[in-house]
């Protein structure tokens, strides 16, 4: 039985801006950091099980890497040095002295490319943004006065959004300090500011929660659809805990859910990977509304 090998190779663009040579995308990167499929995919020739053609496969093998590849390297080359080229080879493994035989040569069509550029540019942007706030606050919190950074990244972000994420972690420092006073020995609860500078406060579920969880997802997923009722792995400990800690926001600042008043049901952590999340505004004093903006 034939056995083929798919290669999953990428050229980056020369000093002198001219195609380079291809190399296996593994020897690349550090494999470890690269959430694309391995390079070297092995195949048997078994078309009689499986009805796609190994060509196929191989064309396959492409359209799951390719996206990815484009991710990992957008910042980190593509934006620097040009375009990259990415594909797949398709190999037929030789017997003994037979050279392996290159069996064809898989590559993005220009559609495909350009909507994987289009997706890394905005997610990569989106990047950039989200550090740059970051940086702005470290500046602000190490002494940078406001005007000054409003002046640096002048066309670039809107002064009112500066203000704004100043005043949001102003209020997210205040939230912290509230929530340290709720008994937690696992601090389950963050604070954290939404790119619109609303601030949020998150629950995660314990420890133990998140073993019962694994351990009723191991059980086949019985119960799992009717967890909230079946309290299952401890969805309504969450609860609870949620409303002890709701209560103590509540005496410092208006707390909501979209665009009502929040419930414990809102804070308490749905699972171990969705956490529990409320809003928090500073409360207005009579006859004032609060101008925080909505999440």
């Amino acid at each position: 039985m034939e056995q083929y090998r798919t290669l999953l190779e990428v050229r980056f663009p020369d000093d002198d801006c001219q195609d380079g040579p291809w190399q296996r995308y593994d020897e690349v990167l550090d494999p470890y950091y690269s959430q694309a499929p391995c390079s070297e995919q092995v195949y048997l020739d078994d078309s009689e099980w499986l009805p796609d053609t190994i060509q196929e496969r191989a064309q396959d093998d492409l359209n799951e890497a390719f996206d990815i590849v484009i991710d990992e390297q957008y910042l980190a080359r593509v934006v620097l040095n040009g375009s990259m080229d990415v594909r797949v080879r398709l190999v037929e493994e030789g017997l003994g002295d037979t050279a392996d035989k290159v069996i064809a040569v898989c590559t993005p069509s220009p559609e495909q490319e350009a909507r994987a550029y289009l997706g890394s540019a905005l997610s990569g942007y989106d990047a950039v943004r989200e550090d740059l706030r970051r940086r702005l606050l470290q500046a602000h919190r190490a002494g940078v006065s406001a005007e000054e950074l409003i002046r640096r990244t002048a066309t670039r972000i809107e002064p009112a959004e500066i203000q704004g994420l100043f005043e949001a972690s102003r209020l997210a420092e205040a939230a912290r300090a509230v929530i340290a006073r709720w008994e937690d020995p696992e601090d389950r609860a963050a604070v954290s500011i939404g790119r619109n500078n609303s601030v949020l406060v998150l629950l995660r579920t314990s420890f133990q929660q998140e073993m019962n969880y694994e351990d009723m997802c191991r059980s086949d997923g019985e119960g799992y659809e009717d967890c909230k009722d079946g309290d299952f792995w401890g969805y309504k400990e969450g609860v609870r805990d949620a409303e002890a800690l709701l209560q103590l926001l509540a005496e410092h600042y208006t707390v909501t859910c979209g665009d009502r008043p929040a419930t414990a049901s809102d804070l308490a952590p749905l699972d171990p990977v969705r956490w529990g999340r409320v809003r928090i505004t500073p409360k207005p004093g009579p006859g004032q509304a609060s101008s925080m903006p909505s999440p």
